[in-house]
């Protein structure tokens, strides 16, 4: 895979710098903001990367295709693609800025009952709004990379934005500044990002293609029968991970939001890394399938399947062993016992969530949109319908556990992954089964050795050499025909 080596250093790391500042931060904003603020402040962060996924599929086409044509020598259809996914991008992007801004006012009375708080969350949504539209048109730009296999220049530009933005809320905080100046900070911050997208992205283009806002009707509907599938997966995956903040506020208010999204985010935080590395398959699926290879692309699958099964399993066992003693050691012995069963929840779901990322791929690659989409509508109505009946009765843990419900139509979404890939169904079910397995063994290595430790940094430092020492024996046995011919 061209520039894989750069790509996977380059996302790596562009991912754990951000992860790291997070860590470092958040519990200064908590403490200057106070729980009910900042559970304010998550809920416009997320409402700008939420609305990155309504883009109805045109992000994930761009990829797609743009890979395809030039793979099969179709360069000619490159620049039309282009043209009408920037066009789709700037009036999407307009379209839903405005609505945020109409909707304002409704949204804070969805989520406060005083009319001051109802207020403040109006401007606040408002000015998320505008840092929403810069960072929207940027997506185009950061996916033309990702469609000739530079993944590192949009890791670059997109978790810089994250670090900076960080570190400047963290900063303004500290200065006494409120949430609305706090949020223009991060509209000048996507502004900048927006720029640098524009122009390293004119340069990433072959010779001859230049940017327009032009229409080819026959090239639209081409990019609107795999887009339109993309969109709704995409769009239900962003109700899944954005708008459960909405409804925990709705149902229990804003400090449940904080005790339940710190755990969230770390859980996120930790398998994003798989999520982020496993996209650069997604490229090589597209060409893999317009060659017809159906070798290489069963070879790569399972090899990526393997790889996100290891990983996905350490950092589960890592959060449920001791996410407990990272709580209290990062926040407080308080906060730790609200949100401890919580994180361990969420690890555990997530185990099982990251292990479907590569399968996502390789069906996108494959032009099978639809199956994704139909898998994503399944559960995204059972985890909303377990939200209202789970959350009530109790509170976040009930939220966590709703996660679950994501995972129902996972059956039906291997079934495709046999029919199109030839994965088997039960290659997958064993795979599990022996993953589930070791974690469980390690869990309880884990926590025999607890028993003897006093101190909450010595348990974390405990677990993560144990289990560095099983991931870095496993990838040694993976790779050792690799190795060996290296060192030959």
């Amino acid at each position: 895979m061209k520039n894989i080596s750069r790509n996977i250093a380059f996302s790596g790391l562009g991912y754990v710098l951000p992860l790291l500042a997070s860590l470092a931060t958040i519990p200064l904003m908590i403490k200057y903001m106070g729980t009910d603020v900042y559970g304010l402040y998550i809920i416009c962060i997320s409402l700008i990367g939420f609305m990155n996924f309504v883009d109805l599929g045109v992000g994930q086409a761009i990829v797609k295709y743009v890979s395809q044509y030039e793979v099969t020598g179709e360069n000619t259809k490159i620049k039309p693609i282009l043209d009408i996914a920037l066009l789709m991008y700037v009036v999407l992007g307009i379209v839903i800025a405005v609505a945020v801004v109409v909707f304002a006012l409704p949204l804070g009375n969805l989520i406060y009952n005083e009319d001051a708080k109802a207020e403040l969350a109006a401007k606040a949504f408002s000015v998320t709004a505008v840092a929403f539209l810069l960072s929207y048109i940027n997506q185009f730009f950061l996916n033309v990379f990702k469609a000739y296999h530079r993944f590192d220049v949009p890791a670059v530009i997109q978790n810089s934005a994250n670090i900076a933005g960080i570190v400047m809320a963290t900063g303004m905080v500290l200065l006494g500044y409120d949430l609305i100046a706090i949020l223009w900070g991060y509209v000048i911050i996507q502004a900048i990002a927006l720029v640098s997208g524009y122009t390293l992205g004119r340069q990433v283009l072959p010779l001859g293609v230049k940017l327009g806002l032009s229409f080819d009707q026959r090239i639209f509907a081409e990019m609107i029968g795999f887009s339109a599938y993309t969109f709704v997966s995409n769009f239900l995956g962003g109700v899944v991970s954005r708008l459960d903040k909405f409804i925990i506020g709705s149902i229990l208010g804003t400090e449940a939001v904080t005790y339940y999204q710190i755990p969230h985010t770390i859980a996120q935080m930790a398998n994003g890394i798989i999520q982020v590395l496993s996209q650069i398959t997604f490229p090589r699926f597209s060409e893999l399938s317009s060659l017809n290879d159906q070798v290489g692309r069963l070879a790569l699958y399972r090899r990526a399947m393997w790889l996100v099964f290891l990983f996905s399993m350490a950092i589960s066992v890592a959060l449920i062993s001791s996410g407990g003693a990272f709580l209290e050691l990062w926040i407080s012995p308080e906060f730790a016992l609200h949100s401890t069963l919580t994180l361990q929840i969420i690890a555990l779901y997530f185990f099982f969530q990251s292990n479907t990322v590569v399968a996502y791929w390789v069906l996108q690659g494959s032009g099978n949109a639809k199956v994704t989409a139909i898998s994503s509508f399944l559960g995204t109505v059972a985890y909303v319908a377990g939200m209202y009946v789970l959350t009530p009765r109790y509170g976040h843990d009930g939220a966590a556990l709703s996660l679950f419900l994501l995972l129902l139509p996972l059956p039906y979404f291997y079934w495709w992954v046999q029919r199109n890939v030839g994965h088997k169904f039960g290659e997958y079910l064993l795979q599990t089964l022996l993953f589930v397995a070791l974690g469980m063994l390690i869990i309880l290595l884990l926590n025999y050795v607890h028993e003897y430790i006093n101190s909450n940094l010595l348990v974390i430092v405990t677990d993560g050499v144990v289990l560095m020492g099983v991931v870095g024996a496993a990838l040694l046995y993976l790779f050792r025909e690799t190795l060996r011919v290296r060192f030959r």
